[in-house]
């Protein structure tokens, strides 16, 4: 066993003597892009997303904090020296959270958009992560960097990670998580980048109840199916 692995392990032990269970924090969610669109996004669809965090006992919860409903915006775009108007919608949802349970491997994603409830459930993807010679300071956090594919959920991303091993909590924003650290920021794509602003540990455990809505429980893969009919 690695010098590396066993200094984590004596942190992660550490921090449930001395922190409890409790890590509190604040994710800001950021577009940089649309999906497949090169073009400048409109104030709205370009406004980031805040989220509440909590980690507890081997469970997490992202729930978001910031609510806007969809809309249609109006943008221009400049071709050959004309001005063109277009119009897009922008779609956002007024309830949305992601849950983890890390012992038992499970994730769901809880939401609701455009007045529909929706509660996938699945097992919690494994990544497979290459830790990369890099480092920087986020937030007042020394990281670390690791880059791999994310296929879940019928993706094909290019993910960056910025990780920290002075926080022994293996999780970070959405279903990324397993790294040697807590996961401080993630870049998917060059589409959009989730920082967390602030951590704060405390002594209390607090309990975190897994979501759900009047949607039944399906797989994604499931959803997918009902969703294509």
């Amino acid at each position: 066993m690695t010098l590396k692995i066993l200094t984590f392990l004596f942190l992660s032990m550490l921090i449930n003597q001395t922190y409890s269970q409790t890590l509190r924090g604040i994710i800001t969610e950021t577009p940089l892009k649309g999906i497949g669109d090169e073009t400048v996004l409109s104030k709205k669809a370009a406004k980031p997303m805040t989220f509440s965090y909590v980690y507890s006992a081997n469970k997490s919860i992202q729930n978001l904090i910031s609510i806007e409903k969809s809309s249609i915006d109006t943008t221009y775009i400049e071709k050959y020296g004309e001005k063109y108007e277009t119009t897009s919608s922008v779609s956002r949802p007024t309830s949305l959270a992601y849950y983890k349970n890390l012992e038992r491997k499970k994730y769901k994603v809880v939401a609701t958009q455009n007045d529909q409830d929706f509660n996938l459930k699945e097992t919690l993807p494994s990544l497979n992560w290459k830790l990369i010679d890099e480092s920087k300071t986020i937030n007042g956090y020394a990281c670390k960097k690791a880059i791999t594919t994310n296929t879940a959920f019928n993706s094909n991303q290019s993910i960056v990670a910025w990780y920290t091993d002075s926080i022994p909590v293996n999780d970070g924003p959405n279903h990324y998580q397993g790294l040697p650290g807590f996961i401080i920021q993630i870049e998917i794509d060059n589409n959009s980048i989730s920082t967390f602003d602030k951590l704060i540990f405390s002594k209390e455990n607090t309990p975190i109840e897994e979501p759900n809505n009047s949607a039944p429980e399906l797989s994604f893969s499931d959803y997918s199916k009902q969703s294509a009919k």
